[in-house]
């Protein structure tokens, strides 16, 4: 174990570790962060605003500000670092070659989308990939009813992105059609006393749209929790026929028949937004339905749609907008809905990300009450159009019972992306035995990516970590190993580890039929995550 210690020491020297140049929103610091795009009446950038030329308010209130920073997107990517050592592996965006100073990431939605018109959104897709420009960086992500897929991590190659966008399939959503209930089905149910059989098709209904919304919005936090360490604007340009925000409180109920069981996604929604805003992603929603008729009215209706038909309809209609709008305010986005013309839809969402200016300040009003602030950036040049996002919940202690912890590291586990949201280096080496294969794990985390608070003489935070094996086909052999970390550091303490580094040493014997191990870490306080795969081949062909 020293020997390996001494190595992993030798290896932070050859790499060593440097803050990010972009401060992230922490609860020790309480660091604000706004992209803010501005246009001209022409809607071109406007490329020389200085730090002056910005007024930020928060709730009406003039703020400091604190940190300035113009990122544009023809700025040249960053050069290669230099290799890591053997056995040394990290998370760490900027350890990578070719970091680019902002990234696109279109996510392909086949959960929420009907089969027609996800086959109209990928040729428009297609269409508009072959007209990317060159500092156009694009990633492409796939959320189907199982997972989320990374199809193709971001690059400016135009042709490896359409050909792997075409070897994509469509999905037939089959949670998404039984979401939807026929309303004048429904009414004829009811008219033949079977009320019993109408309430269970719509509680079977509510069930599928929950899973929908929930893995939707779960998957929109794991987005960014892989996005926080890619420096720079990010956009998530979401191509999806979209989902509810609320059930059951569209409707009054017939009289004497049972109360519809009602639910809001505000939880989801707000942890959602949360890390999307803390990693600095603005979402594009784009309505993937394109231009839409009156419910019942479409060409392949013989029948004239009763009135409950037609409101259903419209609900269907609108609820999905109204989520979509929602998202992209709060993020500083900008939703594009009811037209056709999708390729022009992503390509202005890509337009906005040219030029970013990035402004940061330490709120006057410091209380973690867990209200909304609204934010207005102002500009004091005329004729300008100023986008941001709206505001931002003060954040307050999360949910830190076992069962929220618990679920949100399965999540980081078996996410099929890595996390950057906590910067993390590893040096993980094997030694055999005559009995066993023992794995031994020396872990470095970023501090200045954690929580840590001051409570009398002691800084504190808490951690969780896991390492979780697994075979070739995902799978995991045994058990994981799952430590809690809680740190209560002097003062002399914290300067040292936030000079050096965090590390934690972990030895476990390898489980057979093993190929990876996957290393995560988590806030505890904010619920950011970081994650490293080492893939145990690398190891064994190093030593």
């Amino acid at each position: 174990m020293r020997y390996a210690v001494a190595l992993f020491a030798v290896a932070l020297q050859a790499v060593p570790t440097t803050p990010p140049q972009t401060p992230v929103f922490r609860v020790a610091t309480r660091l604000v962060q706004v992209s803010v795009v501005v246009h001209d009446r022409h809607g071109e950038p406007v490329r020389d605003l200085k730090k002056e030329d910005f007024t930020i308010l928060e709730r009406g209130k003039p703020q400091t500000i604190s940190f300035f920073e113009v990122v544009a997107a023809d700025k040249a990517a960053a050069p290669p670092s230099a290799p890591l050592p053997p056995h040394v592996f990290t998370n760490v965006v900027t350890r990578q070659a070719g970091v680019p100073t902002n990234v696109t990431v279109v996510l392909i939605d086949l959960l929420n989308t009907p089969l027609v018109d996800q086959h109209y959104a990928r040729r428009a897709l297609v269409n508009f990939l072959g007209q990317i420009q060159p500092q156009d960086r694009i990633a492409l992500y796939a959320l189907g009813h199982r997972s989320l897929t990374l199809l193709h991590d971001y690059t400016t190659d135009a042709s490896s992105l359409v050909e792997r966008l075409r070897k994509t399939r469509g999905e037939i959503p089959s949670e998404l059609d039984a979401s939807t209930v026929n309303a004048d089905s429904q009414e004829e149910l009811r008219a033949l006393g079977l009320d019993s059989l109408a309430d269970m098709n719509q509680i079977e209904a509510d069930f599928y749209t929950a899973n929908r919304a929930v893995q939707t919005l779960s998957s929109l936090e794991g987005i960014a929790q892989h996005l926080a360490g890619v420096p720079g604007r990010k956009n998530l340009i979401w191509l999806s026929g979209g989902f509810p925000l609320t059930i059951g409180f569209d409707e009054m109920p017939s009289i004497g028949s049972p109360t519809r069981d009602q639910r809001t996604f505000t939880a989801e929604m707000d942890a959602a937004m949360r890390a999307l805003n803390n990693a600095g992603v603005a979402v594009y929603p784009v309505d993937a339905r394109g231009l839409m008729v009156m419910p019942g009215f479409s060409a392949d209706t013989r029948a004239a749609p009763s009135p409950r038909s037609i409101g259903a309809g419209l609900r269907n209609m609108h609820m999905p907008i109204e989520t979509m709008q929602e998202i992209a305010d709060r993020t500083g986005g900008r939703a594009a809905y009811n037209t056709n013309d999708l390729a022009g839809a992503v390509r202005r969402a890509i337009d906005d990300a040219r030029v970013t200016y990035i402004v940061g300040y330490y709120p006057a009003d410091d209380a973690q009450d867990g209200k909304f602030r609204d934010i207005k950036v102002k500009v004091n040049r005329p004729n300008l159009d100023v986008r941001n996002r709206k505001g931002y919940f003060a954040m307050r202690p999360l949910d830190t019972s076992d069962k929220t912890r618990k679920t949100e590291m399965r999540a980081a586990v078996w996410s099929p992306l890595e996390s950057t949201a906590i910067g993390l280096m590893a040096r993980v080496d094997l030694a055999d035995t005559p009995q066993s294969s023992t794995v031994h794990v020396s872990l470095q985390i970023d501090p200045t990516m954690l929580s840590f608070t001051k409570e009398g003489d002691r800084w504190k935070a808490e951690l969780d970590v896991i390492y979780v094996q697994k075979t070739e086909n995902g799978q995991s052999p045994g058990d994981g190993i799952a430590d809690r970390v809680s740190l209560a550091l002097t003062e002399a303490t914290y300067a040292d580890v936030m000079k050096n580094g965090l590390v934690r040493d972990r030895t476990f014997a390898r489980q057979p039929r093993a190929s990876t191990v996957r290393i995560v870490v988590r806030d505890a306080a904010t619920g950011s995550t970081g994650s490293i795969t080492v893939p145990f081949s690398q190891i064994e062909t190093g030593r």
